[in-house]
Protein backbone atom coordinates (compact mmCIF):
# COMPACT_ATOMS: atom_id res chain seq x y z
CA UNK A 1 0.00 0.00 0.00
CA UNK A 2 1.38 3.13 -0.95
CA UNK A 3 0.76 6.47 1.27
CA UNK A 4 -0.21 8.48 -1.65
CA UNK A 5 -3.43 6.21 -2.93
CA UNK A 6 -5.05 6.85 0.59
CA UNK A 7 -2.98 8.54 3.60
CA UNK A 8 -5.81 8.46 5.97
CA UNK A 9 -6.22 4.27 5.83
CA UNK A 10 -1.88 4.55 5.35
CA UNK A 11 -2.15 6.66 8.88
CA UNK A 12 -4.09 3.85 10.38
CA UNK A 13 -2.62 1.20 9.47
CA UNK A 14 0.97 2.14 10.37
CA UNK A 15 -0.98 3.26 14.33
CA UNK A 16 -1.86 -0.23 14.49
CA UNK A 17 1.40 -1.65 13.35
CA UNK A 18 3.54 0.74 15.51
CA UNK A 19 1.37 -0.82 18.65
CA UNK A 20 1.18 -4.28 17.76
CA UNK A 21 3.89 -5.34 15.72
CA UNK A 22 1.14 -6.31 12.64
CA UNK A 23 1.10 -4.42 9.59
CA UNK A 24 -2.12 -4.97 8.35
CA UNK A 25 -5.59 -5.40 9.06
CA UNK A 26 -8.32 -8.05 7.92
CA UNK A 27 -11.91 -6.57 7.18
CA UNK A 28 -14.65 -9.19 7.18
CA UNK A 29 -18.54 -8.77 7.21
CA UNK A 30 -20.42 -8.97 9.87
CA UNK A 31 -23.53 -11.69 9.22
CA UNK A 32 -23.96 -15.37 9.77
CA UNK A 33 -23.65 -18.07 6.79
CA UNK A 34 -26.53 -17.36 4.62
CA UNK A 35 -27.76 -14.43 6.80
CA UNK A 36 -27.55 -10.74 5.04
CA UNK A 37 -24.69 -8.30 6.43
CA UNK A 38 -26.02 -6.99 9.99
CA UNK A 39 -27.08 -3.67 9.75
CA UNK A 40 -28.42 -3.01 13.59
CA UNK A 41 -27.89 -3.31 17.03
CA UNK A 42 -30.81 -5.79 17.11
CA UNK A 43 -29.16 -7.84 14.16
CA UNK A 44 -25.39 -7.82 16.12
CA UNK A 45 -27.04 -9.47 19.24
CA UNK A 46 -28.59 -11.65 17.08
CA UNK A 47 -25.74 -12.86 15.50
CA UNK A 48 -23.35 -12.75 18.61
CA UNK A 49 -26.39 -15.13 20.44
CA UNK A 50 -25.89 -17.62 17.32
CA UNK A 51 -22.27 -17.29 17.23
CA UNK A 52 -18.76 -18.59 18.37
CA UNK A 53 -18.03 -15.02 18.75
CA UNK A 54 -16.19 -14.26 22.66
CA UNK A 55 -17.49 -10.73 22.71
CA UNK A 56 -18.91 -7.77 20.66
CA UNK A 57 -18.18 -3.95 20.64
CA UNK A 58 -21.66 -2.29 19.83
CA UNK A 59 -19.91 1.37 20.50
CA UNK A 60 -17.44 2.86 22.01
CA UNK A 61 -19.05 2.08 25.66
CA UNK A 62 -20.99 -1.47 25.39
CA UNK A 63 -19.47 -4.41 24.91
CA UNK A 64 -20.72 -7.50 25.42
CA UNK A 65 -18.80 -10.41 26.25
CA UNK A 66 -19.83 -14.58 26.63
CA UNK A 67 -20.04 -15.53 29.83
CA UNK A 68 -18.25 -19.21 29.77
CA UNK A 69 -18.21 -21.85 32.58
Amino acid sequence: MKKDNNPEYYEIIKVFENRTGVGGLLNTSFNLHGKPIVLGIEESVYTFENSKLDAIQLSSNFLIERKFH
